[in-house]
């Protein structure tokens, strides 16, 4: 994200001509080498990103990686995506959930009014003349509610995670360009560990569904060799 960015509450009156256009839709990760990811993404995303854990405060972020150095987005050429899926994190920008200053605990829409998707020319329009939402707004609003939610469901997800010390630190030592280059501050599911869990405790973990996204993170891991791939390619 831009350190530019102009990010105000969405409201009827000052965005009632407001638009929001496709233009370089991408254009605001272009140096985001890693993007969030819900439990719920791990199978569809895992099949085209490693995912891994970085490690926030006291708390671990799944991300899907788009790169292997600070600003490197191997999945961005020319401002088109270069991927089937593309994570949720990004794919109602210039719209974001910000934090009401009066209230910590209330998410409000917000707009970054410095996107060069916003403006009154053409697009998707946000308001109707009778000062409504309209349709694209309501669906998107939805979309962000379910991903508040998602993001709730992951967080309960990494916390048993944490409580089975099934994540540890590893680092990632891969050859790109016949050097290897080390990747540290990863964190990924111990597969030892899991495999050594009473039945129990498997069987909550399917149960819960937990056990399907921890596989679809260890198998993601492949996907390593196709960021080296892509340097490569990259020249």
């Amino acid at each position: 994200m831009t350190s530019t960015q102009k990010i105000v509450p969405l409201d009827k009156n000052h965005h009632a001509t407001t638009k929001i256009n496709n233009t370089n839709v991408f254009s605001h990760i272009s140096d985001e080498h890693m993007l969030p990811v819900v439990v719920h993404e791990f199978a569809v995303a895992g099949a085209e990103f490693p995912i891994v854990f970085i490690k926030n405060n006291d708390t671990y972020q799944p991300v899907a990686m788009l790169g292997l150095a600070a600003k490197q987005n191997l999945f961005l050429q020319d401002n088109k995506w270069q991927a089937l899926y593309v994570p949720r994190a990004v794919r109602h920008y210039p719209l974001l959930l910000v934090r009401d200053q009066a209230d910590n605990e209330r998410l409000l829409i917000g707009l970054d009014e410095s996107s060069e998707r916003v403006g009154s020319d053409e697009g998707f329009e946000l308001f109707n003349a009778d000062g409504s939402e309209s349709e694209f707004l309501t669906q998107r609003k939805q979309q962000m509610a379910e991903y508040v939610d998602m993001g709730q469901r992951t967080r309960t997800f990494v916390e048993r995670l944490v409580s089975l010390e099934l994540i540890h630190e590893q680092v990632l030592t891969l050859n790109v360009n016949n050097e290897d280059r080390r990747i540290n501050g990863i964190f990924l599911v111990d597969e030892k560990k899991l495999n050594e869990l009473s039945d129990d405790v498997f069987l909550e973990l399917r149960k819960n569904g937990y056990l399907a996204a921890i596989y679809a993170q260890l198998m993601s891991l492949q996907h390593t060799q196709k960021l080296v791939k892509r340097i490569a390619e990259a020249g």
